[in-house]
C-alpha cells in the first residue's frame, strides 16, 4: 500500500529512493572533502603531485606516513574509506530503488 507523503508529491517508494540517494551523495561528497582536506596537508609540506591525478590510494597512504612527523591525527585517512564504501552502495541502491 503507497501513501503520499503530504505536500512532496512523492509515494513511499520514491521516498525510500531518494533517501538513499541523498544519503549516498552526502557521504560520497564527505569522503572527497576529507580527501582533499588530506591532499592540502600533503600540499603544505611540499608534496607534488597535482590532484587532477588519480590519487586515490596515494593520497592517504602519503598521509599516514608522515603524520608521525607534524603530530596530524590518523583519523581521517581511516574515516574516508567507509564514507567511500557506505556512500557508494547507498547510491547504487538509491539507483535501483528509482
Amino acid at each position: 500500500m503507497d501513501w503520499e507523503i503530504p505536500g512532496a508529491g512523492l509515494t513511499r517508494v520514491q521516498y525510500g529512493a531518494s533517501f538513499y540517494l541523498y544519503s549516498g551523495m552526502t557521504l560520497l561528497a564527505c569522503f572527497a572533502i576529507i580527501h582533499y582536506y588530506l591532499y592540502l596537508r600533503l600540499r603544505d609540506t611540499g608534496y607534488n603531485k597535482s590532484i587532477f591525478n588519480f590519487l586515490l590510494v596515494e593520497v592517504p597512504v602519503d598521509y599516514l606516513r608522515l603524520r608521525a612527523k607534524y603530530g596530524w591525527s590518523p583519523w581521517p585517512a581511516y574515516l574516508m574509506w567507509p564514507f567511500l564504501l557506505i556512500g557508494a552502495v547507498l547510491f547504487v541502491i538509491g539507483i535501483f530503488k528509482l
